[in-house]
């Protein structure tokens, strides 16, 4: 994700139009541009196909359409966009919670216990980054004992192997005594959070923008641009060619970046920063659980991308 200062206008812009959104974008503009220069001389110099007589109010009613489409498209995809960092921040809460509970209760002699849950609380956010990048089922994941990863391994779903592994364990600490019924309910309150969480992701992933509410948007734009040529070449000339490339860009812009946005699992760089943020988790579960980590690894929570320092 793309951190920036915002009274720092002029690196951002820089920034963006050297971005694979705003390369997307060129693409599109060099055709838009093709088609509006072949028009305005065909126009200019061969056959006059100016729409002279078409009231100023059919560009404008088409301009307030197509901007109120654009305006519910924009709104919809930050929605999923904003959703998404809603539940992967109640993911670091929940994680930090439940660190800082099981450090208080689970006594400090139990050493290979509280290095398990340290382990696999973290584990849970990079299982879950896994599953949503459709990345390998265990990168990340830190062995938290003897065969847990090799058993991870046969869970198509590894978030819910994970979350598994730690109610397993849990209930095995409460056969022993060591936690108390007040310490299981709490306990399996926090845990069952992950699972919610992750089904908050799954929905906003698998349920894409309709195509039809997606197609006909395009087509709405394609229209326009289509149209405009011939509405405005009379009184701009060959001002027409650069007027209508700049609408373009603006119309055309819009719709780019709430495609990107629409799934904000990905891996552009105006998607969620989930490497980032799991491994914030890590740093802060092992703090909490007092395993301190090394420099070097606290220097992935910090954002991979940036265009002020």
């Amino acid at each position: 994700m793309i951190t920036y200062t915002k009274n720092d206008w002029f690196p951002a812009i820089w920034h963006f139009h050297r971005s694979p959104t705003a390369f997307s974008l060129y693409r599109r503009l060099i055709w838009i541009g093709l088609y509006v220069i072949g028009v305005t001389f065909l126009e200019l110099w061969m056959v006059d196909l100016r729409l002279k007589d078409t009231p100023t109010e059919f560009l404008s009613t088409m301009g307030i359409l197509l901007s109120l489409l654009l305006l519910f498209r924009t709104n919809t995809a930050y929605d999923r966009f904003y959703e998404g960092r809603r539940a992967w921040g109640t993911l670091v809460n929940n994680s930090r919670n439940l660190a800082a509970y099981l450090n208080a209760v689970l006594p400090s002699d139990r050493t290979d216990d509280r290095l398990f849950f340290t382990k696999m609380i973290a584990n849970f956010a990079f299982s879950l980054e896994n599953h949503l990048r459709n990345d390998e089922k265990t990168a990340g994941l830190e062995p938290a004992g003897d065969g847990e990863l090799s058993e991870l391994t046969h869970f198509d779903h590894v978030p819910n192997g994970v979350v598994a592994q730690l109610q397993l364990r849990t209930e095995k600490l409460y056969r022993e005594g060591v936690f108390t019924d007040a310490h299981l309910i709490n306990l399996n309150t926090m845990l069952l959070v992950f699972l919610d969480v992750a089904g908050i992701c799954e929905r906003i992933k698998s349920t894409p923008i309709p195509f039809s509410y997606s197609f006909f948007i395009k087509v709405f734009i394609l229209m326009y641009i289509f149209v405009l040529p011939f509405l405005i070449i009379d009184e701009y000339g060959y001002l027409t060619i650069p007027a209508v490339v700049a609408v373009s860009y603006i119309l055309v812009g819009i719709e780019i970046i709430g495609e990107e946005i629409q799934n904000p699992f990905g891996t552009e760089h105006n998607n969620l920063p989930l490497s980032q943020i799991a491994h914030t988790i890590r740093l802060n579960v092992h703090e909490l659980m007092q395993y301190y980590i090394p420099h070097e690894e606290k220097q992935a929570a910090k954002s991979n991308f940036a265009i002020v320092t």
